[in-house]
């Protein structure tokens, strides 16, 4: 195969075969990088939108009984964050119990054996990983991967009762940290959503049918319905 000739705006460049390749590998790995970014944007505002919309479902009949006026922004705010956060503390207390209680079984297994270096966690963690030389060349001055890596150290999982106690519990861990951090995303996207609920409700632009001289007349809200801003 022939040499290519980079032309751009600032220089011409020979590329030997190999240079091409790696040219062309590059491009795709960040066409890729860039691909997979944008999918992952999407999925997560999504999921957020719809987590998001949970603070309309627990705020739509203190509305529309009138508990909360048109014009009480501050008590609107007030007693939306407040719920979103009591649906917070309900669904995220379990996977962050299970953390706290993964921390304290490597802690507690360390004083037991009398490991409190705990070199026993360190050593699983080692034994259990796998280690890859990447192959490398000089680009244009830039060290870039040029190849598939090979194997230096396969995974060890040979039995061993430190390897595998220290397997179960971060297996575990990651699992709640899993949930945890999808109700922390959850609580975020609550808030968002109470900002822009506010926006839009509590806007003082005349224009909306909504916020006419007319339309903002409210029925006196009624006592028995009080309750709900519990």
């Amino acid at each position: 195969m022939s040499d290519l000739i980079l032309m751009t705006p600032f220089f011409a460049a020979k590329l030997s075969e190999k240079d091409s390749k790696v040219l062309i590998a590059l491009l795709i790995v960040i066409l890729l990088v860039v691909m997979i970014f944008g999918f992952l944007q999407k999925l997560v505002a999504k999921v957020m939108y719809y987590q998001g919309l949970r603070i309309d479902t627990m705020m739509v009949d203190i509305i529309r009984t009138g508990v909360i006026k048109d014009t009480d922004r501050k008590t609107f705010r007030k007693v939306a964050t407040r719920k979103s956060k009591m649906l917070f503390l309900k669904q995220s207390w379990i996977p962050f119990t299970v953390l706290l209680a993964c921390a304290l079984a490597i802690v507690l297994y360390a004083a037991f054996t009398k490991d409190m270096d705990f070199t026993f966690f360190t050593t699983a963690l080692k034994d259990m990983s796998l280690e890859l030389s990447w192959p490398t060349e000089k680009f244009f001055g830039l060290t870039l991967i040029s190849d598939w890596p090979t194997v230096v150290k396969e995974m060890d999982f040979s039995p061993s009762l430190p390897k595998y106690y220290t397997l179960v519990v971060l297996i575990i861990a990651f699992v709640a940290l899993v949930f945890f951090l999808v109700d922390c995303q959850a609580l975020c996207a609550r808030s968002m959503r109470i900002v822009q609920l506010e926006r839009v409700r509590f806007s003082k632009d005349l224009t909306k049918p909504g916020n006419s001289v007319t339309g903002n007349v409210q029925s006196e809200p009624n006592p028995t319905n009080q309750n709900q801003l519990k």
